[in-house]
């Protein structure tokens, strides 16, 4: 039998409405899946599809039907209407290649474009801030809420001059983009070492060097490690909100009196209470911005 028939590729194609991303890939990653990608409409950013590949002989019937359960679960929480779920026999596909082509080129805020690596620079956007980026399927593009209130956020509040910390850096976009801004330097870490990985990688297709942009696998410990002494001017943190509340405690570790924080992946409705808790570990409220059902808050010392 041709081994092509052997074995296959399934696809799963999932329509969905954008708020619900982070819950979903935070789904995937949880369960260790990383052959997926979103494919975006710049048309029609309030509907994004999933795609996610699996080797056929990982996964039986009751293995993917469990999966869109689980999916399905995640989206209710938001209020939506049921997942559009389809499956594909994929033979002749690789994922860790065609997942390129359903991303082009993303405008953020004033002054950034998300470029990939791959797609030469339209003429149309030749005057905005290039952050190119080749994310692996594992990472985000930049085009979620939460990312682009942390974007738009580092543009209200460049960084210049300033040592920045990125706690979950994933592909090392928010750090590209606080160097891109004039940052001194940016010192990231992520539990995933593909994460620490992608982030060298990028660094380097923006020409950005280690001393610029060291990146660790590890969390706040590793963080600290990587500052040996000294305190960020500025810690960015794009993790869900239940992450959050366990590195708070720690925050202190790699900041001092003078530092503020940027923290994204907050529902709404996380706000207060959030606030309300970084209350009790002498963080003060500075401002907060929302995008779709996310927000994001800033927040200095209360002492400063």
């Amino acid at each position: 039998m041709n081994d092509s028939l052997k074995f296959f590729w399934w696809r799963l194609e999932v329509s969905f409405f954008q708020e619900v991303e982070e819950s979903l890939t935070w789904r995937l990653d949880d369960m260790g899946i990383k052959s997926y990608a979103i494919n975006r409409s710049l048309e029609n950013l309030q509907r994004q599809t999933l795609m996610v590949w699996l080797p056929s002989y990982e996964w039986l019937d009751k293995d993917r039907e469990e999966l869109v359960r689980s999916l399905v679960i995640l989206e209710k929480a938001f209020d939506k209407e049921s997942l559009d779920v389809k499956w594909k026999k994929i033979v002749h596909e690789d994922w860790s290649t065609s997942w390129k082509k359903y991303w082009g080129p993303d405008p953020v805020g004033k002054n950034f474009l998300i470029l990939p690596s791959w797609i030469a620079l339209p003429s149309i956007y030749s005057n905005r801030i290039i952050l190119k980026l080749d994310p692996g399927s594992a990472f985000g593009t930049g085009a979620h809420p939460t990312t682009r209130l942390c974007l738009e956020a580092l543009e209200r509040i460049p960084p210049l001059g300033k040592m920045v910390g990125d706690v979950g850096c994933g592909s090392g976009i928010l750090g590209l983009a606080a160097l891109k801004l004039g940052a001194k330097n940016v010192r990231a870490v992520d539990l995933d070492s593909l994460a620490v990985k992608a982030t060298y990688e990028n660094a380097r297709l923006n020409n950005f060097h280690q001393d610029q942009l060291s990146v660790s696998q590890g969390s706040i410990d590793s963080l600290e490690n990587q500052l040996n002494g000294s305190k960020l001017d500025l810690l960015v943190c794009n993790i869900l909100a239940p992450v959050i509340k366990k590195l708070a405690p720690h925050f202190d570790q790699v900041t001092s009196k003078e530092s503020q924080i940027l923290l994204s992946g907050l529902l709404e409705e996380q706000v207060i209470d959030m606030t309300s808790f970084l209350s009790t570990l002498n963080w003060k409220l500075i401002t907060s911005y929302k995008l779709d059902k996310w927000s994001l808050i800033h927040l200095c010392k209360a002492s400063a």
